[in-house]
């Protein structure tokens, strides 16, 4: 039986302007491991996520960033 959370997933989508990084608050989905954070954005920059938590991720752009970004958030699997 697998022991994931009340939420299987926590998706959304934020449009920014001239940012360095976007801070995803993703505490309502409860999760109880790491999850995997996968997220696109609309243009072809270098992107990465750090100071990943139970709770929260920071999605970081290579150079200033205007524009949406659309994630998708989910339990790792076991």
């Amino acid at each position: 039986m697998s022991s994931f959370p009340f939420l299987s997933m926590f998706a959304g989508s934020e449009i920014v302007s001239n940012a360095d990084y976007l801070d995803v608050n993703f505490s309502a989905a409860n999760f109880n491991m790491l999850p995997i954070v996968n997220f696109s954005i609309e243009q072809n920059i270098e992107t990465y996520v750090s100071d990943l938590t139970l709770t929260t991720a920071r999605l970081n752009f290579s150079s200033k960033y205007s524009g949406r970004i659309t994630y998708l958030i989910r339990p790792a699997s076991e």
